[in-house]
C-alpha cells in the first residue's frame, strides 16, 4: 500500500534562482516517475507565482513572508505544512552555519527548531541529494547533526559533504552518496534555444564564450576571508576577458541564473570595449527549463555559481568554474576535472585567462571527459528518486534499493 500522497519540500525556492528551480523541477518529475504517479508538493517560497506557473506537476506554494506569519523557512506556513504532509524531503545546500541564527538567510537553525516536531508526530525526514556545509562553528556542527540524525535516509550530492557529516559525528546508518538533482532537471528545446540567441543578437550556431558571475564575489571563498571588493574583481575579470578575446575573437554570452547577479554581469560587460562582442542571457526573462537549454549550446562557460555549471554540464557543454564556494571545487571533483577551476587565492587577469584560454584550447577532452561522467552522475542523482519510490512502496523495499545502491551505466 502507497504511504505517500504529499510532500514538503524544503530548501531554497526563491523562484529567482534558475539552479534552485530546476533542482525543483528534477526532484518532483524524478519522484512522480520512480513513484509511477502524480504526488502533491507543498513548497515554502517567497514567489508563489513561479510555484504554480512553472512547473507542470501538483506544486502548492507555502508562504513564507512576514504577512504569512513567517520569517523564511521560521513560521507558522511551514510548520503547518511538515505537520500535514506525508513527508518532509530537505534539498540543495542549506545545510551550512553561515548566519546560523539569522532565519532570514539560514535555514539550518530554523530546521533544528521545526523538525523535532515532526519526528514527533511520525513524519518521515529525508534528504535528497542535499549539499552540505560549510559549518565552521560548534553550534553549526551540533544542528548539523541534530538534524540528518533526525532523517529517515539522507542522499548527499558529493563526497565532501559525505565526509563533512562524518566528522561532524552523525550517527545516522543511512547516509549515501549520490549527486546532484539538477543533473536531471528538464531543459528547453532547440527551437527555443535558437529563438533566445536570435534575440540577443547571436547565432546559436556559432563560436561563442559563456561567461556566469555571482555578486558574491569571493565573500565566502573561505572563512573569516577579506574580501577583494566588487572593483577589483571587475577589474581583474575584464582584464581577463579582453585577453582571451584577444586570442579567440569570439562572442561572450553572459548567462546569469539568479536575479541578484544581473547589477554585477552588468558591470562586468560595462567595462569591457565596444569592440568585443557581448550578450546578456537572464533568468528574469526565461525559466530554468529555458537558461538549461541556452547553456546546452555554449562551446564553453566559465562559471561561478554551480548550478550554472552542473546545469551547463549536465548538457555536455564544456565547463570551467571559478571556486566562489567550496562546492564549485567539489562538483568538479565529482567531475574529475579538479584542475579546471581556479581559486580566489590565485584570483588574476592571467590565471583567469589561462583557465578560459586552456578549456577552450582542451573542449574536446573536456565533452570526452562529460560524455564519460555526467551519465554516472545522472544515475546517481536519480537513484534518491527511487529509494522515495521504494520508501512508498513499504516492506523491505527501502532496505533492498539501500543495499543495492544505484545502478551505473557502463563507463569506457
Amino acid at each position: 500500500m502507497s504511504k505517500l500522497e504529499s510532500i514538503t519540500l524544503l530548501g531554497s525556492a526563491s523562484g529567482r534562482n534558475a539552479g534552485d528551480a530546476a533542482l525543483i523541477a528534477a526532484i518532483m518529475d524524478g519522484v512522480d516517475e520512480a513513484c509511477g504517479r502524480r504526488l502533491r508538493y507543498e513548497i515554502p517560497t517567497i514567489r508563489a507565482d513561479y510555484i504554480r506557473d512553472e512547473y507542470p506537476n501538483d506544486s502548492i506554494p507555502v508562504g513564507m513572508m512576514p504577512w504569512h506569519g513567517a520569517l523564511r523557512m521560521l513560521g507558522i506556513p511551514t510548520l503547518r505544512s511538515i505537520l500535514r504532509t506525508d513527508a518532509i524531503l530537505i534539498f540543495d545546500a542549506c545545510l551550512f552555519d553561515r548566519s546560523l541564527f539569522n532565519p532570514l538567510f539560514n535555514f539550518l537553525s530554523s530546521f533544528y527548531l521545526m523538525l523535532p516536531l515532526a519526528k514527533k508526530r511520525g513524519v518521515p525526514i529525508i534528504g535528497f541529494n542535499v549539499g552540505v556545509g560549510p559549518v565552521h562553528t560548534k553550534s553549526g556542527k551540533k544542528m548539523l547533526k541534530k538534524v540528518v540524525d533526525m532523517m529517515d535516509f539522507i542522499t548527499v550530492r558529493d563526497q565532501d559533504s559525505l565526509d563533512l557529516l562524518r566528522e561532524v559525528g552523525v550517527e545516522n546508518t543511512r547516509v549515501q552518496l549520490a549527486a546532484d538533482a539538477a543533473l536531471n532537471a528538464p531543459s528547453g528545446d532547440e527551437a527555443e534555444a535558437t529563438e533566445i540567441y536570435k534575440k540577443v543578437g547571436i547565432d546559436i550556431h556559432e563560436a561563442k564564450l559563456g561567461i556566469n558571475v555571482n555578486r558574491y564575489l569571493d565573500t565566502w571563498a573561505s572563512a573569516d576571508r577579506e574580501s577583494m571588493g566588487k572593483e577589483k574583481f571587475l577589474d581583474v575579470f575584464s582584464a581577463a576577458l579582453i585577453k582571451v578575446h584577444a586570442e579567440l575573437n569570439v562572442p561572450i554570452v553572459f548567462v546569469t541564473t539568479q536575479h541578484h547577479d544581473i547589477e554585477v554581469t552588468q558591470d562586468l560587460i560595462d567595462r569591457l570595449p565596444s569592440e568585443i562582442r557581448t550578450a546578456r542571457i537572464d533568468n528574469r526573462d526565461y525559466n530554468h527549463a529555458k537558461i538549461k537549454g541556452v547553456l546546452r549550446h555554449l562551446d564553453l562557460l566559465c562559471g561561478m555559481r554551480l548550478h550554472s555549471l552542473i546545469m551547463a554540464s549536465a548538457e555536455l557543454a564544456p565547463v570551467v568554474g571559478i571556486t566562489y564556494q567550496p562546492k564549485v571545487a567539489y562538483y568538479f571533483r565529482e567531475l574529475e576535472l579538479p584542475e579546471r577551476t581556479v581559486s580566489f587565492d590565485d584570483f588574476t587577469p592571467e590565471s583567469l585567462s589561462t583557465l578560459m584560454l586552456e578549456g577552450w584550447r582542451d573542449k574536446a577532452d573536456l565533452s570526452a571527459q562529460l560524455h564519460k561522467r555526467i551519465p554516472v552522475l545522472k544515475a546517481k542523482a536519480a537513484w534518491s528518486a527511487e529509494l522515495m519510490a521504494a520508501f512508498d512502496q513499504g516492506g523491505d523495499q527501502l532496505e533492498t534499493i539501500w543495499q543495492r545502491g544505484p545502478e551505473l551505466p557502463e563507463t569506457k
